[in-house]
């Protein structure tokens, strides 16, 4: 904890003790697949695996987002990207939630993005709301599509679409204990609104 401090004070960012409490969980690798047996049917999986304090906030920027789109405003923060999470190779680990760096003299947490291998979105929630949704959604793939505004600006839309179909479908028969009518409506809405939008 001691040298995590260091880090962070070396940079000239303010950090809290409490947030310390954030990076126990650094370095973490975790993914499962679902052993449900669905005919013709994608197989749910997820996971997640937690970047170390000084690469996800220390480190300035990423050549891997550099030519990525904000599908969510006009300005463009690609090279202040560095993740702090992201799924596990094998899953997806284009799928990624990052931070937007604002280097020596900031506060933590900097804002966040949600990142799609070539788009990102800003999030309008902070990174503690994230990680409660993290672990609330069981990191299944996919999972931030369901707390963002999905527009027709998304690059693919059909894969968006694809992953929010199979976690509606899967999630209840999986984890059965668990409420996952959000998730089965906000599906339904979204795939209304661009069978709405195609057939228009």
């Amino acid at each position: 904890m001691e040298r995590r401090k260091k880090e962070f004070a070396e940079e000239n960012i303010t950090l809290l003790e409490k947030d310390l409490e954030y990076y126990n969980f650094c370095s973490v690798k975790l993914n499962w697949d679902s052993q449900l047996k669905l005919r013709n049917e994608t197989t749910l999986r997820g996971g997640f695996v937690l970047n170390s304090p000084s690469e996800s906030i220390c480190d300035f920027g990423d050549e891997y987002f550099n030519e990525s789109t904000n599908v969510s405003g006009e300005e463009d923060f690609s090279k202040k990207l560095q993740r702090f999470e992201n799924l596990p190779k094998g899953v997806d680990d284009s799928m990624r939630g990052c931070f937007i760096i604002q280097g020596p003299g900031s506060t933590f947490p900097p804002p966040i993005v949600f990142f799609r291998r070539d788009w990102y979105v800003k999030l309008n929630f902070d990174y503690y709301r994230y990680m409660e949704l993290l672990f609330e959604n069981y990191g299944f793939k996919g999972w931030q599509y369901f707390y963002i505004d999905i527009t027709a600006k998304i690059p693919r839309i059909e894969e968006v679409l694809e992953d929010m179909r199979v976690a509606a479908k899967t999630l209840p028969l999986l984890f059965p204990d668990k409420d996952w009518s959000y998730h089965q409506e906000k599906y339904a809405e979204t795939l209304s609104r661009f069978e709405k939008t195609v057939n228009d």
